[in-house]
């Protein structure tokens, strides 16, 4: 599947949870399944608004 378009405010969100996952992995923490559900989400929401745009 090809990745959604994502607007400027996704785009800062997906690097503000990257920034977060960051210091959490320099903190010792490997496993953040909690902020990939999030990212995937952002995502989602993006392929939901193209598939909106596409109806009408």
């Amino acid at each position: 599947m090809s990745e959604p378009k994502l607007t400027f405010g996704e785009k800062l969100a997906i690097v503000r949870l990257e920034a977060r996952g960051v210091r959490r992995a320099a903190a010792g923490i490997e496993s953040q399944p909690a902020l990939d559900r999030k990212v995937e989400a952002i995502y989602e929401r993006a392929r939901k608004r193209e598939a909106n745009a596409k109806k009408k």
